[in-house]
């Protein structure tokens, strides 16, 4: 339909400058750079990764990705963005990433809120393995498009959105397996 052409352009249209910026750049590491990610890449919620494969239909006409799995999704990039909430948080949360013990958030004191969440990324991140963690980071979090996956993986074209699908099975899994554990999203 017209309205899918105007939002494939759209798209593509994203991809190409973000890509020309990028040409002669070396692969970055997406946790060394946080801030100027997120300085740099601004979505609205009806633009990101996740919405945009959310629209996405499979070759039997279904949706590619379904309400659970987009819940999934939310919730990741939710607690993720609270966990960056914070004088110091960011600090704590790369830490954690990066294998600190979760006890090297008591320097976060009086940001209980701040705590859980990087806790809850770390266990979600944790649950899915390295592999498919990263491409959670990437997609979910940081908003990083599938063309920018796809190319600095080195997989081929439209492989990223299967990948992705299967991050987001992963999580589902965690989030229905810890159900008791996790309190509901706040949007």
């Amino acid at each position: 339909t017209a309205l899918r052409g105007m939002v494939a352009e759209a798209e593509t249209a994203r991809e190409r400058a973000g890509r020309s910026q990028e040409a002669d750049a070396a692969p970055k590491d997406p946790l060394a750079e946080s801030e100027e990610r997120r300085r740099a890449v601004r979505y609205s919620l009806a633009e990101s990764p996740l919405m945009v494969l959310a629209r996405r239909r499979d070759k039997c006409g279904g949706p590619f990705l379904s309400v659970p799995l987009v819940a999934a999704g939310e919730r990741l990039r939710e607690d993720f963005e609270i966990a960056l909430m914070g004088q110091g948080a960011e600090a704590a949360f790369r830490a954690v990433l990066d294998g600190a013990s979760p006890d090297s958030l008591s320097d976060l004191k009086g940001k209980a809120g701040t705590r859980a969440a990087i806790e809850r990324v770390r266990l979600a991140l944790e649950a899915l393995g390295p592999g498919l963690s990263d491409v959670a980071l990437r997609a979910l979090c940081y908003l990083e498009g599938m063309e920018s996956i796809e190319r600095e993986m080195g997989w081929s074209a439209r492989s990223g959105k299967i990948v992705v699908r299967n991050a987001l099975q992963g999580l589902h899994h965690h989030y229905e397996s810890n159900a008791e554990a996790w309190s509901p999203m706040i949007g």
